[in-house]
């Protein structure tokens, strides 16, 4: 069982990570034409996309450990939790596009550190 403090950390990497999924497909130029990224922020937001795979994955095993594996699975099932409801909610048109530059070019540290603060706590 995850500690309760950490629980909406993983739903907000999940989210996170389909907001950088719209960026890296191309479809936030259909509802943000005016967005201007650059390379630089670009690069940074698929580092970022492959960084939360591993990062995920990590967090998941050393969660869960060798005798509580239910934890590892509340991680993902968090996770795609919040991926989803993204999806669903298309919850990167309610934000403007500076702040989803700023969301761009901050995910690599914050999925870092929800993933250290979920290993650590959870």
């Amino acid at each position: 069982m995850l500690n309760l403090a950490v629980v909406p950390l993983m739903p907000i990497v999940g989210a996170l990570t389909a907001n950088l999924s719209e960026l890296i497909r191309g479809e936030s130029k259909s509802f943000l034409p005016n967005l201007d990224v650059g390379v630089k922020t670009f690069s940074l937001a698929a580092a970022g996309f492959t960084v939360v795979w591993f990062a995920l994955l990590v967090t998941a095993i050393f969660t869960g450990g060798d005798t509580n594996t239910l934890a590892g699975i509340e991680v993902l099932v968090l996770f795609l939790a919040g991926y989803g409801l993204h999806l669903w909610l298309k919850g990167s048109r309610v934000l403007s596009s500076g702040v989803q530059l700023w969301t761009y070019r901050l995910a690599i540290p914050f999925i870092l550190a929800a993933c250290v603060l979920v290993t650590k706590l959870g």
